[in-house]
């Protein structure tokens, strides 16, 4: 238990850190962030496809690995797109040429290369285009509050399984308490970023303050699917583990498991906010 909260207080720190940075000093800091946890998460995932028995090619996802944050810098999201497109016809040849090869190889290639590189990569997009550092905080400290919240109310008030095929120990009472949890914590946004405006204009947000019902209803609602899309990208990952015959995805981080482990509801959460700031702004 020691570990395990040691390990969460100096990630926590670092995160946190890394946003200051990346408010006060430059948003390279930000890109950092997202590239370490990217890049270790396209690792574990690989080799974890090793392990239940897939064979991915590494060149395809080498060259996403390389590739995709100097094509987002120098072209934004075409050269993400072209990357990836690159990549896959990478792939496409070598399983042309390659003797034994397979068409599951080059898809679970393909899968690797998409979760989680290309939905984390939803970041960079978010962060230029629409609230800055304010959508890469939001997708971690949702779904943050969204687990802990599920993680206390299961364990104290837990009786109905909700998904025992897949993640035995989850609850119908921990995912409500998730649920809540992503309203509180996406209130508390509300309140930091825009009602109390702390860091003023440094920092951008939802653009509804000069109607306050709106921006309340707008976080509130944002908040309930929060908690929804943290806990499904949550049960996807169990299910992806599951599948593949292995606990975690790492063990970088100790009492936590892998890099993977710590942001399967922080892709799905980006994809939320893609689409909700595609349909706000």
């Amino acid at each position: 238990m020691l570990k395990r909260f040691l390990t969460a207080f100096l990630l926590t720190s670092f995160v946190v850190a890394m946003l200051v940075l990346g408010v006060t000093v430059s948003y390279h800091f930000l890109d950092g962030l997202i590239l370490f946890f990217v890049t270790l998460g396209v690792y574990e995932m690989y080799k974890c496809l090793k392990v239940g028995g897939y064979n991915p090619y590494k060149t395809p996802i080498i060259i996403v690995a390389l590739l995709t944050y100097p094509a987002w810098l120098f072209f934004k999201l075409p050269g993400l797109i072209g990357v990836f497109a690159v990549a896959f016809a990478v792939g496409l040849v070598i399983m042309t040429f390659k003797k034994d090869a397979s068409l599951n190889d080059l898809t679970t290639t393909f899968f690797a290369m998409i979760y989680p590189y290309f939905m984390l990569s939803l970041a960079f997009y978010l962060t230029e285009n629409f609230c800055g550092i304010f959508a890469v905080a939001y997708a971690i400290f949702v779904p943050v509050m969204t687990d802990t919240m599920a993680y206390l109310v299961g364990s104290t008030m837990g009786k109905h399984k909700l998904c025992p095929t897949i993640s035995p120990k989850k609850t119908v009472e921990g995912a409500v308490g998730g649920l809540l949890g992503g309203i509180i914590m996406s209130v508390v946004f509300y309140l930091l970023f825009e009602y109390f405006a702390v860091f003023g204009d440094k920092v951008a947000y939802i653009p509804f303050n000069e109607k306050q019902w709106a921006s309340i209803v707008l976080y509130v609602v944002l908040g309930i699917l929060g908690g929804v899309f943290s806990q499904l990208g949550d049960l996807a990952a169990s299910s992806v583990k599951r599948k593949l015959g292995v606990k975690d995805f790492g063990n970088i981080f100790p009492g936590h498991g892998g890099s993977m482990d710590r942001i399967d509801s922080i892709m799905f959460m980006l994809v939320l906010l893609f689409v909700a700031f595609q349909i706000i702004y």
